[in-house]
């Protein structure tokens, strides 16, 4: 025995040397530098990739195996670009275990590391080829590492087609013994960066940590986490948090000691703070317990304030049965002089085997003091059941709430977490949002980024992933001056529109059924189809958005200055008819209105634009195109229109009256009002019948200047009386309308003793300026009644100029009286010689006939005159011709006549 033991032992002391020998051996022969070139080769070959190895490999063999490999990098894919370096690494291998399949790392050390790792657009990223398996599976080998430590290294991540980026930087790690299944310790410190969301943190975290993932076990224990920085939209973010966790989801096993999170820093300006306190939890297969839980919430910004309080009460009971006494908060907050201060609780009850979780009564008040809500307070109590499912994703629940004396109630049903499909059925008697809002806010002046922003169409994406069904029955609803009363509509979104079907409602005093709908999220586009009974627009338009005539004339101008802000329309993307069965703006009255509209990229086209209104009926279209310059184009065809009233109304111009057609092509630019009436430019007709000229009555006028010409011989016009009227049985005229000015040369009427024909007038009407320059040249007819009657048909076929100037408001008459005098003169003369010489006269002053026999028959001279005597200086006067002698004869009857 001693023999074979010491035999035995010379035999492992000469294996020991020849071992010894051979590593010996091996050392002093093997150069791992020397297989630098083949290595480099074969990854190139394989991955076509190229690899730098800068200085010498390091070996060590005994008690471990290792490597110093120094300096190192690998290229991109197919390119020269680095995909990722090392400055050192360094790896040491335990030498026996590995004899058995196990591979036990010493320490790892990693110097310097630098990654730059992109996800393409197509889906791949720049590593695909390095996980590829060119060869078969070795066998599994056991893992274990006895140590990690990581310093100054860094990687970024990028993803082409979100174009999200993420970066780790000053990245530094240290962990103890790292094993699956088995707890380790780690402390780590980084920078982290991101766009989408933004963040920019330095993150510092350290504890001991456990990740089983077969048994979906996971812990930390002794848990330190601080993230300071720029996140979640705050700026100055502080969270840290600390406690025990320890956690398997599968099993719902939960054991949390001494959990604290806190969370500091800037939110749009306000101060947050949020704390939450998780003494003990724990949650085993057959018992659940739990100590208070807390969480705190509390914001300041300028004078302003909020806090709330929720705290879970102790939890008692079994997974499948737990139970506490309940939850129960409250909230505080103050804006200004407003404040709010409320209370709730309620029983809880739950299953955490099945996830389903009860609220039985969830009641309390909320108190509200506000200076602009009636009373300078309002009371809030609410009542509620609440059953939640979270396995089958459903949650049920009823509500009733009373503010002072309304009363709102309903139910509420969830499904399908990820994608909600919400049913709900509202009802109320009366909901007067003034008291739950307060007064409507002042509207400030629109700042140029809001303008800006107001251009581009919302996004409503987010009701793609909403399935709604509902209705909504509301007696009265009141907010600021308008009032809806009976209101009616169900409800539903199927994840590509949003509608409100069976729309009817009482707005103010007009009732409204139809539907409305909201489609392409993304670009919303509004669709509706409504009936309206009656509309008074006047109470829902400011003064500066009538017409002029509807304000005084010193805002009137302003408001033509005004600038014409279309930006909304950029942003309209909607397709709807609108019928309204009678209409008030201003004074314009109209019934049976049709308006269908088409609206999108900043051009909205309403065609027909139809409706029933002064007698008659209109139909055409508007085209508004809001892109650059404001620009419009009206078609508008008029039948059977009263044209007073309309004037009236439209123009405040009371001086035309008669029924017939009216029609309008126009168009129209300019970034104000003003800009827009000196750009009109189209055509323009009118065929009246059956009417008058208000403000003069040109028949009478010159039947009294007849008997009393003297009084308008020194004057050039008159004013407007409209108590006087030219009537008319037929009138029509076409307008060419260029900057503003609408021109005509045609204008043709016919009256009981006058008449007007095509080319006896000419003028401009100035849209821009609202006046009138305007002269027409009226001839006097044969007639045995009507206006003027016989007595003026000693006047027949003079033709009597007419000026119309002014503004539309206060039009002026004008009338060519010493042409009138003239030709009322010449009719008095005749009739005043009457007899056989009245011929004569009237081929005399009349330009018939021969004058110098009319001379003679009026001299009673059959021989020319005497010659006149000398003068005395002895020269001969020139005798007179017998047309000179004949007029100078006729003007002094004439003077004698009208005492001139």
């Amino acid at each position: 025995m001693k023999k074979l033991l010491k035999y035995g032992l010379y035999g492992f002391a000469g294996v020991l040397a020849l071992l010894v020998l051979a590593v010996a051996v091996i050392a002093a022969t093997f150069n791992p530098n020397d297989y630098k070139p083949l290595i480099i080769k074969l990854v190139q070959e394989k991955k076509q990739r190229t690899l730098h190895l800068e200085g010498d490999i390091k070996l060590a063999f005994w008690p471990k195996i290792g490597a110093d490999l120094g300096k190192l990098s690998i290229s991109e894919h197919n390119s020269e670009q680095t995909f990722a370096s090392i400055q050192g690494a360094k790896v040491a291998l335990a030498l026996l275990p590995l004899l058995k399949k196990e591979l036990v790392v010493d320490t790892i050390y990693i110097d310097g590391a630098q990654a730059n790792i992109i996800k393409y657009k197509d889906g791949t990223t720049n590593f695909d080829d390095l996980l590829s398996k060119d060869e078969e599976e070795s066998e599994q080998i056991k893992f274990d590492v006895d140590g990690v430590k990581v310093t100054n290294s860094a990687v970024t991540y990028s993803d082409e087609g979100t174009g999200a980026k993420y970066a780790l930087s000053k990245f530094n790690l240290s962990a103890g013994h790292v094993a699956l299944a088995q707890p380790f310790d780690l402390a780590t410190d980084f920078s982290a960066t991101a766009n989408q969301p933004a963040v920019a943190v330095d993150v510092k975290l350290k504890g001991n940590f456990l990740a089983d993932p077969e048994a979906k076990h996971f812990a930390a224990k002794g848990l330190d986490a601080t993230i300071k920085g720029d996140v979640a939209g705050g700026k100055d973010v502080t969270v840290s948090m600390s406690g025990d966790v320890d956690a398997k989801p599968e099993t719902r096993e939960f054991l949390i000691d001494s959990l604290k999170l806190a969370l500091t820093g800037q939110f749009d300006g306000a101060k947050v703070a949020l704390d939450l306190n998780a003494p003990a939890l724990v949650a085993q297969k057959d018992e659940v317990t739990s100590k208070k839980i807390s969480v705190s919430l509390s914001q300041e910004k300028a004078s302003d304030s909020f806090k709330a309080n929720l705290v879970l009460a102790d939890i008692k009971g079994s997974p499948k049965a737990l139970q506490s006494s309940g939850i129960s908060g409250d909230i505080s907050g103050t804006q200004g002089k407003r404040s709010i201060n409320g209370k709730f609780s309620s029983p809880f009850q739950g299953n955490l085997e099945s996830l389903i979780f009860d609220l039985p009564k969830f009641a309390g008040n909320i108190d509200i003091k506000d200076p602009a809500i009636p009373n300078g307070s309002a009371k809030v109590n609410f009542d509620l059941s609440l059953h939640a499912d979270a396995e089958q994703e459903q949650v049920h629940s009823k509500f009733l709430m009373n503010v002072d004396n309304t009363k709102l109630n309903g139910n509420v049903a969830l499904a399908n977490f990820k994608k909600p499909n919400i049913q709900f059925n509202l009802t109320a008697d009366a909901l007067d949002l003034n008291k739950l809002l307060g007064a409507k806010p002042a509207q400030k002046a629109e700042t140029k980024q809001a303008s800006t922003a107001s251009q581009k169409p919302a996004d409503m994406s987010a009701l793609g992933n909403l399935l709604l069904d509902g209705k909504i029955n509301i007696g009265q609803i009141s907010y600021d001056k308008y009032r809806l009363s009976g209101l009616n509509v169900n409800v539903k979104a199927d994840g590509q529109k949003l509608a409100l079907t069976g729309l009817n409602v009482k707005f103010d005093d007009s009732q409204i059924k139809g539907g409305l709908g909201i489609s392409q999220f993304h670009k919303p586009l509004y669709s509706f189809d409504l009936d309206i009974d009656q509309l008074n627009l006047d109470k829902y338009v400011i003064a500066s958005d009538k017409p002029a005539t509807e304000t005084k004339a010193s805002t009137g101008a302003s408001s033509a200055d005004a600038p014409l802000d279309l930006s909304a329309l950029k942003a309209l993307n909607a397709n709807g008819s609108i019928r309204i069965g009678n209409l008030r703006y201003g004074k314009t009255k109209a019934s049976n209105v049709r308006v269908d509209l088409k609206a999108a990229d900043g051009v909205a086209t309403i065609a027909p634009l139809s409706a029933n209104l002064y007698q008659g009926s209109m139909n055409g279209s508007l085209k508004v195109d809001a892109r650059s310059t404001p620009s419009i184009a009206f078609k508008q065809d008029m039948k059977g229109i009263a044209i007073g009233p309309l004037l009236v109304d439209a123009i405040n111009n009371d001086m035309l009256d008669g029924k017939g057609a009216l029609s309008l092509d126009v168009t129209a630019s300019g970034n104000t009002v003003g800009a827009m009436k000196k750009a009109l430019n189209g055509t323009s007709s009118l065929q009246l019948a059956d009417g008058a000229v208000k403000g003069i009555d040109i028949a009478g006028t010159i039947r009294n200047a007849k008997s009393k010409i003297n009084i308008f011989k020194d004057k050039s016009s008159i004013g407007a009386d409209q108590t006087q009227k030219t009537d008319f049985s037929e009138l029509t005229a076409s307008f060419n309308i260029k900057n503003g000015v609408a021109h005509n040369e045609d204008l043709a009427m016919k009256a009981p003793i006058l008449r007007l024909a095509k080319g006896d007038s000419r003028g401009d009407i100035d849209i821009a300026n609202e006046n009138i320059n305007y002269l027409a040249k009226p001839t006097i007819v044969k007639s045995l009644k009507g206006q003027g009657g016989a007595e003026l048909d000693s006047l027949a076929g003079v033709s009597i100029p007419v000026k119309v100037t002014g503004t539309f408001s206060a039009p002026k008459y004008g009338i060519d009286f010493a042409a009138l005098g003239t030709a009322i003169a010449k009719s008095n003369l005749i009739d005043k010689i009457g007899g056989d010489k009245a011929g004569a006269v009237k081929a005399l002053v009349g330009g018939e006939g021969n004058k110098v026999d009319a001379l003679k028959g009026l001299l009673n001279k059959d021989k020319p005159a005497d010659k006149a005597t000398a003068p005395a200086d002895g020269a001969a006067e020139q005798p007179k011709s017998a047309e000179q002698l004949a007029k100078e004869k006729a003007e002094e009857k004439l003077k004698k006549m009208f005492k001139f």
